[in-house]
């Protein structure tokens, strides 16, 4: 056999130790990616901050406030996501203290990504 032929199956045997070390490298950095971007609560500010932060871009501080979409609650939940998290009713007839109460175990869950669409509102404020 010749040195160039065993040299070509040592290199494809390299690019193919390569390749699996950038894919799962490309895979690291896309899942770690999707996280930073959520701010998940261990990487963000603290969760009361952040909410209270949040309430006047989504209710205007009203905790009976109810938008077109059905969303409802300082925190604007929709019911499925306010049943998901174990509330009863729908949010804007509970509690403020219950509304915190799930608004800090839904920002637990799922960091900011919850409140993505009013970001513009309160992202310079973080």
């Amino acid at each position: 056999m010749s040195n160039a032929r065993t040299l070509g199956r040592g290199l494809n045997r390299i690019k193919l130790g390569t390749r699996a070390a950038v894919l799962a490298a490309t895979l690291t950095a896309s899942v770690g990616g999707g996280l930073a971007l959520s701010q998940p609560a261990s990487a963000a500010p603290n969760a009361d901050h952040f909410l209270s932060t949040v309430i006047p871009c989504e209710s205007g501080g009203n905790p009976h406030a109810v938008n077109s979409i059905g969303a409802g609650g300082l925190f604007q939940f929709l019911p499925s996501t306010w049943h998901g998290l174990g509330g009863r009713g729908l949010p804007q007839h509970a509690s403020v203290g219950e509304q915190w109460q799930m608004a800090r175990k839904l920002y637990a869950q799922a960091g900011t990504s919850p409140w993505y669409a009013s970001k513009p509102c309160w992202g310079h404020r973080i």
